[in-house]
């Protein structure tokens, strides 16, 4: 089995302490299995951005949610 992303969820990025800590967090995931690109999953934010050469996509959760669904199909 071989892991293709890492997922933080958090309710909210607007409280910088949380920010700093959910993309820490999610960095050293993606650090430890060597991945490119990771997501966090938040109530109602959108964002993507670029940290140590690393994509980070935010993203509310119904538009995951909504993805989801489209693989199952």
């Amino acid at each position: 089995m071989k892991i293709k992303y890492a997922v933080q969820a958090t309710l909210s990025l607007k409280d910088e302490t949380a920010r700093k800590r959910e993309i820490r967090e999610l960095l050293e995931a993606m650090d430890a299995y060597n991945l490119k690109e990771g997501l966090i999953i938040t109530e109602k934010e959108a964002e993507i951005m670029s940290q140590d050469e690393k994509k980070i996509v935010i993203k509310p959760i119904y538009e995951w949610l909504n993805e989801m669904e489209s693989v199952k199909g």
